[in-house]
């Protein structure tokens, strides 16, 4: 949690996707770089599929399962980091478990089947993520616990709101509104997670007290001093502190705290405390020699996975599994196939990330998309028969019947399914791939039965009116007709009303009506070289 209204204090950000946000670092980062790296808070997410599980066999492990699908399908690199035995007994009054979390075991065998890296800290998973911020093995952190800040972490994640297709985040700089110094002393003085602070010292009163840059002069102190020389500091830097309360003038925006002096404690500020803010317990506090390697995406465990899935899960059964991963872990497979060739293009050594090809085509999106479609592209993924045996040939199978053998068997005739994938990284990995559908719009018209004759074939039948019935009109119904010069022609006649819309089927009362109605002949024509030729004419012949 950290200070109480910490986040508060920064000025309204705005959110932005995480997707897009990832987006930068594939466009303006390093040429080495395959996407930012992000360390994760690892408590915080276990804390969030507890609270948020539903009504259903281990919905914690269900919820962490689609959490981290929704992960797998970015273009980043996680690492989780774990809280460890070293963490401070006692927080806001109150003792810390030394014991592993009971969701730890199984959070972790979900990260491997995910092929996400993971880490266990000696102490605070924050202070350890912050310190990999700080030695720049991170790009950013994305955790919701305010001491991230404290510790130190150059860019920190909040994740403001998320859906079933995005995560909406937050994302704050350190150094961009307070420094270091500044929050460490916002911290001693409103409290935090190991202290209570000053009494009636309240975080806008820590604020303005911190903007008066006494904390430097304490902290500048510090860094030029011996530790054994701490006792005489403090009592200096304290006398400092209260001076300056007593002689704030009207104008000051520390002349209402005056009345903070006289509870101020003669231990002011703890020692301990200080400690664990400033220099708390980390893989660099013994010199560095226990660090995580070098992050870098690797390929999902998907037999292992399966396993999983078939052990904790409801839908553990072959068609249930391969319907989830549908979902959750296929179109991270088609993201690591775009790594691959984006590797290849950029001459980078990494040629192990994907075995498989799943992207078959870019599909077009509709009007009501066109604002998901910035940012992602709509894909076709044709699933290899060999990842399907794969997957169904790791489980035993105890979860399955008949009916779930014949839906098996009813995907594998297709094995298609539609994505949507990283727009930037498809653009960097495979730009011409977004060519010849970059700009392509289905519209949502209102269906409409129309008549449809194919000359030559003397047979004609109805059908719903949409975009594609007139972009791929000669594929309608039978082999369209050749006409004399050997192009295929087909030909639409279309009854209107005055208004021009189609009139479906009438009536009887209303066809006399109608039959005076003119009708309208569209004819297409599609040539050697791929252009099409449309003609209307209505029933006198004229255009």
């Amino acid at each position: 949690m950290g200070v109480k209204g910490g986040w508060n204090l920064f000025k309204s950000i705005e959110p932005v996707s995480l997707i897009d946000w990832s987006a930068q670092t594939i466009s303006s980062g390093p040429l080495h770089s395959l996407g930012p790296r992000v360390g994760v808070d690892a408590s915080g997410w276990m804390f969030a599929a507890k609270y948020h599980s539903g009504q259903t066999k281990n919905a914690a492990q269900a919820s962490l399962f689609k959490r981290l699908g929704r992960l797998f399908h970015l273009p980043i690199i996680p690492i989780f980091v774990f809280d460890g035995p070293g963490r401070p007994v006692d927080k806001r009054k109150k003792s810390v478990s030394r014991t592993t979390d009971w969701l730890t075991t199984d959070f972790k065998r979900l990260l491997d089947g995910f092929g996400f890296s993971y880490w266990d800290a000696p102490g605070e998973a924050e202070a350890e993520l912050a310190m990999l911020s700080i030695m720049d093995r991170i790009d950013a952190v994305l955790s919701e616990d305010f001491d991230t800040m404290i510790f130190g972490a150059r860019q920190v994640i909040r994740i403001k709101d998320e859906s079933d297709s995005t995560y909406i985040i937050e994302v704050h700089e350190q150094g961009s509104q307070f420094s270091r110094n500044d929050l460490i002393l916002i911290a001693l003085l409103a409290g935090g997670d190991y202290d209570d602070g000053i009494y009636g010292c309240g975080i806008q009163t820590a604020v303005d007290i911190a903007s008066t840059g006494i904390g430097n002069q304490l902290f500048d102190v510090l860094a030029a001093s011996r530790p054994q020389d701490f006792s005489d500091i403090a009592v200096t830097w304290r006398r400092k502190l209260c001076t300056m309360l007593e002689n704030q003038d009207s104008n000051s925006r520390c002349f209402r705290h005056r009345s903070l002096v006289s509870h101020i404690p003669p231990d002011f500020p703890n020692h301990l405390v200080l400690t664990q803010y400033v220099h708390p317990l980390t893989s660099q506090s013994n010199g560095g020699i226990n660090l995580p390697a070098p992050l870098s995406p690797r390929q999902p465990d998907l037999p292992g996975l399966a396993q999983l899935c078939e052990e904790l899960f409801v839908w553990g059964n072959s068609m249930g599994i391969i319907r989830n991963f549908c979902n959750h872990v296929f179109p991270g497979l088609a993201i690591r196939e775009l790594l691959q060739d984006l590797c290849e293009r950029r001459g980078l050594s990494q040629t192990n990330l994907s075995s498989h090809a799943l992207i078959s085509m870019v599909c077009p999106v509709r009007a009501n998309q066109r604002k998901r479609a910035q940012s992602e592209a709509f894909v076709s993924l044709l699933i290899p028969s060999a990842i399907v045996f794969q997957i169904t040939s790791a489980i035993n199978g105890r979860n399955d019947n008949d009916i779930t053998k014949n839906k098996l068997d009813n995907f594998m005739k297709k094995r298609n399914i539609r994505a949507w994938l990283s727009r930037v990284l498809m653009l960097h990995a495979r730009p011409n791939i977004l060519d010849c559908a970059s700009h392509q719009i289905l519209k949502t018209v209102r269906r409409r039965k129309i008549s449809i004759h194919t000359k030559g074939i003397g047979q004609s039948r109805a059908t719903e009116s949409t975009t594609s019935n007139f972009a791929n009109i000669a594929s309608v119904g039978q082999k369209p007709a050749l006409s004399k010069r050997g192009r295929s022609l087909s030909i639409i006649e279309i009854s209107s009303n005055g208004s021009g819309d189609e009139i479906p089927e009438p009536p009887s009362s209303k066809r006399r009506k109608q039959a005076s109605s003119p009708k309208y002949r569209i004819e297409t024509r599609h040539s050697e070289s791929g252009n099409v030729l449309e003609l209307c004419t209505d029933s006198e012949n004229g255009f």
